[in-house]
């Protein structure tokens, strides 16, 4: 991958053009990993109606503690399914720091064993579970404080450069 700092030309959008700018990966010795950005739905800080996910490394893989509250609610005292997507979805973003690539979801598949609770701890865990050139395959769980598994996730991400996001207009990509 290159620098993305590097490709920062054909971007009109001052928002896409300073996170390409700013875009690190950290130290592979760092337990602890950055948000994707600020704004994040995931893990983003700065955004109010986000999950604030906080993901350090743990040994090829990423995990998380996390609890859904009232704004992720879908039936009376459980998590929506979609809060639970976003936070999985956002948990195999942080294996792309084990890889040192840019990759975007292409396929995200949830089965939600049990049902995930508001304003319980849950441990979130991914790993990579096999590469095939581009192509990603990943795996993830998350488990209630009992160690039980309430809902497994599998995604394919393909490893894209830094053009993709500064491209203005996307096209399908039929692969």
């Amino acid at each position: 991958m290159g620098k993305a700092s590097d490709a920062v030309s054909g971007s009109s959008d001052p928002d896409v053009e300073d996170w390409v700018r700013s875009f690190r990966f950290p130290e592979s010795g760092s337990p602890e990993l950055p948000p994707h950005h600020p704004n994040c739905l995931g893990c983003g800080p700065a955004n109010p109606h986000g999950h604030r996910l906080s993901v350090r490394r743990c040994g090829d893989g990423v995990h998380a503690h996390h609890r859904f509250d009232s704004r992720h609610v879908g039936a009376p005292t459980i998590a929506h399914g979609g809060a639970v997507a976003t936070v999985l979805d956002d948990l195999f973003g942080f294996l792309l720091y084990t890889v040192g690539e840019l990759a975007v979801t292409r396929h995200l598949a949830i089965d939600y064993l049990a049902p995930v609770l508001l304003d319980t701890p849950y441990t979130l865990r991914a790993h990579i579970h096999a590469r095939d050139g581009r192509k990603l395959h990943l795996r993830a769980t998350i488990e209630n404080d009992h160690a039980h598994v309430v809902t497994t996730a599998t995604a394919l991400f393909l490893i894209v450069d830094i053009d993709h996001f500064l491209t203005t207009t996307h096209q399908p990509h039929h692969r």
